[in-house]
């Protein structure tokens, strides 16, 4: 069966060739690859990863935290690591897809790790001083890294702060390999960046939302870029989606594919169009709600972000001063109500400028009719 709607891959020709260029480089730093979310962060990761590292002289280590469910120090050894199964019998072509998103061990190697007898990062560095005697580069992608916070090795080494020293050692001090970490939450890059010391150890990519020539190039052409031969939209949803989604690669993708059930002889009616948008837009404004909740200073937060975004489209933390000068809020509980709030996805934090913006269009609608309703 076909799909009737496939992911668009959107004009990255910039983003890719800064990869492709930077992986190409002696390993020296860790490459930071941040934006908001629905930005196509993890879209761009899986096409440089087919378009560029297929090649034989990498070798490719890439763990997808976002779908995986870490809790603990076992949980974190069996995602990173599994028993190298290379001698038995089996498909070739399986076991070389499946060796590439582990580092692959014996079964005695494996159980001194789960028992904490031998250290992971000491056998991590063996494996690839390995790859390195044949002339092969690791490449270790995580996406979501966030999903290892608050995991010990021990009652006191911190996992996430004992991998990012790692991580310098294995670029900065070693060359032996490339590391590329992708996350929404720039809050959370911010404080690594910060509690490990990487000023001088890491580099910073940003990708952002589309551009209003993409997404409207997208729109145009649906059947080439999405694969939806269902309908085709007029310049005035083309319009409407961009109002309301900007460059939210993920968030238009998602419309258009529930505009295939009302679409009706090549087209979407403007009625059921309209609904859906709506629909969408309370929904944001639902979200805002049921964070404050009764709470009056986080009523009073939503009011002076949606006034900052309102004059810049972002703001600092220097820029909701006033909160903490009128006591609403004391300047720690500020800030971690703000990361709060990119931990939630309903702020985006860019950790090279620090600052803060709604996450996307869409949210920021949301939050206007949240507080215009509160007005009232």
């Amino acid at each position: 069966m076909q799909p009737t709607i496939i992911a668009p891959f959107i004009n990255r020709k910039q983003e890719m060739r800064f990869l492709e260029s930077w992986v190409a480089e002696e390993p020296s730093s860790i490459l930071f690859v941040y934006g908001p979310k629905s930005s196509g962060k993890t879209t761009l990761i899986y096409r440089f990863i087919k378009d560029c590292l297929s090649d034989k002289s990498f070798d490719l280590k890439f763990f997808n935290l976002r779908e995986i469910f870490l809790e603990q120090y076992q949980d974190f050894i069996h995602v990173f690591f599994g028993i190298d199964h290379a001698k038995e019998k089996g498909d070739v072509k399986e076991k070389r897809e499946y060796d590439l998103k582990v580092f692959k061990l014996s079964v005695e190697t494996l159980k001194g790790l789960e028992a904490k007898e031998l250290d992971p990062f000491v056998v991590m560095k063996k494996e690839m001083l390995k790859l390195a005697a044949k002339g092969i580069r690791p490449v270790i992608i995580i996406d979501e890294l966030q999903a290892l916070e608050g995991i010990y090795l021990n009652g006191q080494r911190e996992l996430l702060k004992e991998l990012f020293n790692f991580f310098v050692a294995m670029t900065k001090e070693s060359h032996l390999c490339h590391v590329i970490i992708a996350s929404s939450d720039g809050y959370f890059i911010e404080r690594i960046y910060k509690d490990s010391k990487l000023k001088k150890t890491s580099d910073f990519m940003e990708v952002e939302y589309l551009s209003r020539e993409d997404v409207y190039g997208w729109l145009g052409n649906l059947e080439t870029e999405s694969g939806i031969r269902t309908y085709t939209l007029n310049p005035r949803q083309i319009d409407r989606i961009w109002e309301t989604f900007g460059g939210s690669c993920a968030e238009i993708h998602r419309f258009l594919g529930d505009m295939l059930l009302a679409a009706v002889n090549g087209a979407v009616p403007d009625a059921a169009f309209d609904r859906e948008l709506t629909k969408r837009c309370i929904q944001m404004r639902s979200c805002f709600e049921e964070y404050a909740g009764l709470f009056k200073e986080k009523r009073a937060l939503l009011s002076a972000l949606n006034g900052a975004a309102s004059e810049s489209g972002c703001c600092k933390e220097r820029d909701l001063s006033a909160l903490v000068d009128s006591g609403v809020y004391g300047p720690g509980s500020l800030r971690e109500e703000l990361g709060g709030l990119v931990g939630q996805n309903f702020l985006a934090y860019n950790p090279v400028t620090a600052e803060f913006s709604v996450q996307g269009r869409s949210m920021l609608i949301g939050l206007r009719m949240y507080v215009e309703m509160m007005e009232r």
